[in-house]
């Protein structure tokens, strides 16, 4: 994993940390991160629910401004809370 994937891999984790911390709405979190091109994929299984079979599409251009840009951040966070809300299957 190079330097580049271990950030993106670090930002990840730190977002859906805080987002578990925040919603309390779940507390295991299986993330599967796909990267192909400039696009990635991401699906989740919380406290053992899948409710979403299609991933989350996330542009890479966006996890990269992500690292440095608080409201490129903050806009990703949204992105993952409402694709989690769907795997949840809570509105």
């Amino acid at each position: 994993m190079g330097p580049d994937q271990e950030a993106i891999t670090r930002l990840l984790t730190e977002t859906i940390e805080q987002i578990a911390q925040d919603d309390k709405s779940f507390t295991r979190a299986k993330i599967v991160f796909t990267e192909s091109d400039e696009r990635c994929g991401l699906t989740a299984e919380l406290d053992g629910v899948k409710r979403e079979g299609v991933p989350l599409q996330i542009d890479l251009e966006q996890l990269e401004d992500a690292q440095t840009q608080p409201g490129a951040r903050a806009q990703l966070k949204e992105s993952l809370r409402l694709y989690f809300r769907k795997v949840m299957g809570t509105p």
